[in-house]
């Protein structure tokens, strides 16, 4: 490969991991701006909701129980499913819920509220770095 080809490869990947990094980062803003102002209560893990993405591979979407500010018990399942060691039925976790709606409410952890946007933004890192090598390398 020549050295331009390098080049414009190199450039490519920048701009991949550009792209990358703003997403995650948006990502990460909107969410954090959609749970700022949420409140925390203790839930229970009370059954699991297979959803097969490929044929033969089923993630587990947790439904956690909770009860919230105004004394009800609410339900909702999970926005993030688990192919490996899915969140067993009885299991306690945090979660947040909007204090005005309480049916809208996440689990409490890293992996169920940061991972998409940090692996976004990780793997635009990993772009730009390679990219800025082939950069260099190809002068």
């Amino acid at each position: 490969m020549s050295s331009a080809a390098f080049r414009m490869l190199g450039w490519g990947l920048e701009m991949a991991g550009l792209l990358l990094v703003v997403c995650g980062c948006v990502l990460a803003w909107r969410h954090w701006r959609r749970t700022r102002g949420w409140r925390a209560a203790p839930g229970t893990v009370v059954e699991q909701v297979a959803v097969a993405v490929t044929p033969g591979n089923p993630y587990d979407f947790p439904v956690v129980e909770f009860t919230a500010d105004d004394g009800r018990r609410h339900r909702f399942e999970s926005d993030t499913g688990r192919y490996v060691l899915p969140l067993a039925v009885g299991t306690r976790v945090d979660v947040l819920h909007d204090p005005m709606r309480p049916e809208e409410a996440v689990v409490d952890r890293f992996a169920d509220r940061w991972f998409a946007a940090t692996a976004l933004a990780g793997l635009g890192g990993m772009a730009i770095v390679v990219g800025l090598m082939f950069v260099t390398l190809a002068r």
